[in-house]
């Protein structure tokens, strides 16, 4: 003989909100995170016109045989801040720098931040 015992009446799925909406929420994330990846941040222009202030030019008492005079603030390796004839840089690798060349590195050498240019 067997007994019969009672079982639940199946009832229908129930959507719970906040699961759903943080589900939803971490799709859209990983699409817009995968297609940043893919398509890649958009550069800020590297030649920005600086603004001189004290309303003097320049490279009035420039000579053209006189090096270019760099000072690196800060360095990280890939990027670094940058100081010349006065301004202040952001300077990344493959940037153009005012004097015309191309920031290809940075160096530490003695304690100090080197640029390497091309």
């Amino acid at each position: 003989m067997s007994v019969a015992t009672s079982q639940p009446t199946p009832t229908r799925f129930k959507l719970r909100l906040v699961p759903s909406l943080v589900g939803a929420l971490l799709s859209v994330a990983a699409l817009t995170s995968s297609l940043y990846y893919l398509v890649g941040p958009q550069s800020i222009p590297a030649e920005v016109a600086a603004i001189d202030l004290s309303g003097t030019p320049t490279d009035a008492g420039a000579s053209p045989n006189k090096p270019p005079s760099f000072e690196i603030l800060y360095s990280n390796g890939d990027q670094g801040l940058m100081v010349y004839e006065g301004y202040v840089y952001v300077v990344r690798l493959g940037d153009k720098l005012p004097n015309g060349r191309r920031m290809i590195g940075f160096q530490k050498r003695d304690g100090n931040w080197n640029a390497v240019t091309l």
